[in-house]
């Protein structure tokens, strides 16, 4: 069966860059950026290394030229030109030779699958440190019988900028819906660029739209450097309502999300209104206790713009070389896009309707009847919606007290309003702008 063109252009954006040395600033990472601004006409918000950024400060770059590891008879056992994932990112620069054990206190391995690399990061958020390391699998360290190893990292710290990309697109009310995701993370699929990939598509599709009620910006960049740099240089930050971060959106495990620190604002009430349409068995976790990324800024000290997390959870090789196109499920990334289309379509649609009709509506009369036998839940709701909207309720919060999906209501109302039955008082950005 062919692709379709959203399913094609998001397996060519992961195939392309998801090898790259993306840390959070390098090389590779400008370059990813750069391409992907340039395919969709946008410009590149820049930062020099040394920029401060709120409390944290732009990170030199790094550059990887060389790093091995080899055995005495020169047979390489770790190479990071065969994944990146081998050298720990951020390592400073070593050559010489060691003895095993000397070695092995520079080695990592992962704790539960002994034939994977594990992706350790958390160098890159630590500026003042100065070791190395590398990861292997256990089952190589299992065969490293020489006394002594040969270790070459040919690396370098030099000024640099960090790039992401910064997209907004206005709608009618300035107040913004953001959407981000980060742009680091070496040879990981589920962990950033798959998510990069669906909110691409997510864009393509709210600039074809005529119009817009919200504004939508798209926020790409390195985890937590790229919320810190927006929130200090960024353009319209006061305008930012409602936030969408998104991690493992390509894992085959139903949509969960975390709330946002608040745990019940207009975004977390949307999340959970349109997830009660996909698949059972997801999680409705706290604050930031699935993964945890920029939300911790965003909806942080000083800002607290309610942020909430959608990924797919939990991912079984999370920070390893298995997280890799083979475990890219492009089937639930589509399925990523129209939950992501669909919480768009209720922040556009909601709205305060007015019933213009007293006593129980004659529901055979439009053809709006559902008999009690074949669905006595969509039967019961139409009895209660009635009552519910009394002009002073919105669609989705008329949805939650009755018990079903905002679709469901909305597409109910737009029955009545085409039959002169009901009115909109108006959608909910307008409403809140008067507030």
């Amino acid at each position: 069966m062919k692709e379709s063109v959203a399913r094609e252009r998001m397996r060519l954006l992961i195939e392309r860059y998801y090898r790259l040395n993306r840390v959070t600033v390098s090389d590779d990472t400008s370059l990813f950026v750069r391409e992907l601004a340039n395919e969709l006409g946008l410009p590149v918000l820049s930062v020099p290394s040394g920029s401060p950024c709120l409390t944290w400060t732009v990170p030199r770059k790094w550059v990887v030229r060389e790093a091995y590891i080899a055995r005495e008879n020169g047979e390489r056992i770790a190479d990071f030109d065969w994944n990146p994932l081998y050298l720990n990112s951020y390592s400073v620069p070593f050559t010489g030779t060691l003895t095993r054990d000397e070695l092995l206190k520079h080695v990592h391995v992962h704790p539960v699958h002994e034939d994977r690399l594990i992706y350790l990061n958390r160098w890159q958020y630590h500026l003042k440190q100065t070791q190395w390391a590398f990861s292997l699998p256990a089952s190589t360290v299992r065969t490293m019988t020489d006394e002594t190893y040969f270790v070459r990292i040919d690396t370098a710290f030099e000024d640099g900028t960090l790039d992401m990309i910064d997209w907004t697109l206005p709608g009618r009310s300035p107040e913004t819906v953001f959407f981000g995701a980060h742009t680091c993370h070496p040879a990981q699929v589920n962990d950033g660029i798959a998510c990069i990939a669906v909110l691409v598509e997510l864009f393509r599709h709210l600039a074809s739209l005529p119009e817009r009620e919200y504004t939508y910006r798209l926020i790409l960049g390195p985890e937590y450097y790229a919320a810190a740099v927006l929130l200090q240089y960024g353009e319209n930050v006061d305008r930012l309502r409602y936030g969408y971060y998104l991690d493992m959106m390509a894992n085959p495990l139903p949509v969960s999300y975390s709330r946002s620190f608040r745990g019940d604002s207009y975004a977390d009430r949307i999340a959970r209104s349109v997830l009660q349409g996909y698949e059972a068995g997801r999680h409705d976790a706290p604050y930031r206790s699935l993964y945890g990324n920029d939300e911790m800024f965003y909806d942080g000290p000083g800002f607290e713009i309610p942020t909430v997390c959608l990924s797919r959870h939990p991912f079984a090789y999370y920070h390893t070389d298995w997280d890799d196109l083979d475990r890219c499920d492009f089937g639930k990334l589509e399925e990523s896009l129209a939950m992501l289309k669909d919480i768009v379509g209720t922040f556009e649609t909601d709205c305060v309707p007015v019933r213009l009709f007293d006593g129980p509506l004659y529901l055979s009369k439009y053809d709006l009847y559902i008999d009690p036998l074949i669905d006595r839940k969509g039967y019961e709701a139409l009895q209660e919606i009635q009552i519910l909207m009394n002009g002073r309720r919105s669609c989705l919060e008329i949805a939650e007290l009755a018990g079903v999906r905002f679709s469901f209501v909305r597409a109910f109302v737009d029955e009545l309003i085409r039959h002169g039955l009901a009115r909109e008082a108006g959608r909910i950005p307008q409403l809140e702008a008067v507030q």
